[in-house]
């Protein structure tokens, strides 16, 4: 038999057999059949042009393919062996695939950004946009806070960050900046090199005696919360508040009432005779004032205490004197540098350098609290000039402990009244306590930047703390260098690659202390007359990705 008669003979009996399981006569398709076989079994025509061969007309087989309707598929049956090895089960992890495949599910397209005001920051990992991140262009339409935190592990570009976004691109943008430095580098702080290359003075803090000093009772911080030409309502942290969180962390307790009345007596009496001969109070006059009061001190608690108010001061008197003679010599206990008191003035950024303080020991922590309370007053007598600030405080953590912290954080909830915008940076919060003031000043901010984090508890505490979406843990975790997750108010989280400029690349290194060298950027540091093609070379591709492979990363 023919091959093609063959298979046009099984077709048919096919057709019979479905036609039976529809319940249609055999005979729908008979003539189809014979058809077909007539066709398969007649010779070929010519296909010559003289030759005009008339098809073979079968109209019985287009009225069968209106009436019959092809059956489904029959569902194959489950082979044991197969079932054995858990060929049917679904897989509990996704398949792999490719870029070129999976860019058809990306069908819907993204909503440009209407906003085009503010800092940018680098790019969007899933638009490819740029992103902005300013805390003063996102208030009101975004946030309704301008505080911003930066938390990381070390090395993933925290420093990176603050240094170009925070810093660099604010003062183009015709902001100031004021930076409490404390991470050493080279023997200076980390930050020194860059307020070098802007022209700004690297105001230096040591003990002993040696440095700067910022006086804890300087003019400038109010004693009763007035500021000519400020802003009624915004009134920071004044002398006294300073000085009595002071002493709560240098006794290790909380003053009670008559000790708080005693300094606050004091305070007054020796701020009142030093504005009389034009001269500053220091801690050491109000610390000898309470250990050696004039009769006329207790007179205000009336004739029957007035004597025994004299006593109520003894021990907060003895704290602060030895603050005054051993932990605090030289740092707040003299009249304020002239360098400090004009930093607000002489240039956009003001550096702080606190690398030399010692991280153990009250030092540190009043002073940046003594900056930020003499700032935030600063601040408050020229707040009806809106000018826009930005305060940096690397390693946050030092700031947010204690009466001091509190002090720090109530000076933070005045930050739209002060037009300030407090920039701290956390690593490991899961160190500290849930009721922490840490934990509430990392809370309290309006922009989060999250960057890598290689501690899962960290991680986890982090998707507690901003109530991330589940699931961001390993997404934390799995952040490369430069690479971080910003979240803006009420906006969804995001994903973006940092960009730096090889300007910013060669200001942002501090890894010259591990390396042994500068960053390849460094050691071709160009000069200001060059031509630009010049200085960037053949190749240089303009703005630069933070990541893996790119030397002169900061932390």
């Amino acid at each position: 038999m023919p091959k093609r008669l063959r298979n046009n003979t099984i077709r048919a009996r096919r057709a019979k057999r479905h036609a039976r399981a529809l319940g249609l006569p055999d005979s729908t398709f008979g003539a189809a059949s014979t058809a077909s076989s007539a066709a398969a079994l007649s010779p070929a025509t010519d296909s010559s042009p003289d030759t005009d061969p008339s098809p073979v007309s079968t109209p019985s087989a287009a009225s069968a393919s209106s009436l019959v309707t092809v059956p489904r598929r029959r569902v194959p049956r489950r082979r044991r062996w197969l079932d054995r090895y858990g060929w049917y089960e679904p897989r509990p992890e996704g398949a792999w695939t490719t870029t070129r495949q999976a860019e058809a599910w990306n069908v819907a397209t993204s909503r440009r950004r209407s906003r085009h005001d503010g800092v940018l920051a680098g790019l969007n990992t899933l638009s490819q946009e740029l992103e902005i991140v300013d805390s003063f262009a996102a208030y009101g339409s975004e946030t309704s806070g301008i505080n911003v935190v930066v938390i990381g592990d070390i090395g993933r570009g925290k420093s990176s960050w603050i240094k170009t976004v925070c810093v660099l691109r604010q003062l183009v943008a015709n902001r100031q900046v004021v930076i409490l430095d404390k991470k050493p580098q080279a023997g200076v702080g980390e930050y020194t090199p860059l307020a070098k290359a802007l022209g700004a003075e690297s105001i230096r803090f040591r003990v002993g005696g040696s440095g700067a000093c910022l006086n804890l009772l300087d003019h400038a911080i109010s004693v009763r919360g007035d500021h000519t030409g400020g802003i009624d309502g915004v009134v920071p942290a004044g002398q006294e508040a300073l000085v009595v969180a002071v002493l709560t962390d240098a006794m290790g307790r909380e003053l009670d009432e008559r000790e708080k009345a005693a300094v606050g007596a004091g305070l007054f009496a020796v701020t009142s005779e030093a504005h009389r001969t034009g001269r500053d109070p220091v801690i050491r006059d109000l610390a000898h004032r309470l250990l050696n009061p004039e009769h006329h001190d207790g007179a205000g608690f009336g004739p029957r205490w007035c004597e025994r108010a004299l006593e109520w001061g003894v021990e907060p008197g003895l704290a602060l004197l030895r603050l005054a003679e051993r932990d605090l010599c030289g740092l707040v206990d003299a009249p304020t540098s002239p360098a400090v008191r004009v930093a607000l003035d002489n240039h956009p950024l003001v550096h702080f350098d606190l690398s030399a303080l010692p991280t153990e020991g009250p030092a540190l922590r009043v002073v940046m609290t003594t900056a930020n309370t003499w700032l935030a007053n600063k601040l408050a007598a020229r707040s009806s000039n809106y000018q826009q600030t930005i305060l940096v405080v690397e390693e946050g953590w030092h700031v947010a402990a204690g009466s001091t912290g509190e002090v720090f954080r109530g000076n933070a909830k005045l930050s739209r009244g002060l037009g300030l915008s407090t920039v701290a940076a956390f690593h490991h919060p899961a160190d500290q306590p849930p009721d922490s003031p840490a934990q509430a000043l990392m809370g309290e901010a309006s922009i989060v930047v999250l960057f890598g984090q290689a501690r899962y508890d960290d991680a986890a505490e982090t998707v507690r703390l901003y109530r991330l979406p589940p699931g961001t843990e390993e997404t934390l975790m799995r952040l490369g260098r430069g690479q971080a997750l910003v979240k803006i108010g009420s906006r969804d989280p995001f994903l973006i690659n940092h960009i730096r400029s090889p300007q910013e690349v060669l200001l942002t290194d501090t890894d010259a202390a591990i390396t042994g060298r500068q960053s390849d950027s460094a050691e071709t540091t160009p000069t200001t007359s060059e031509p630009a093609a010049e200085r960037n070379g053949p190749g240089s591709g303009g703005p630069q990705s933070h990541g893996p492979g790119l030397q002169g990363g900061a932390e």
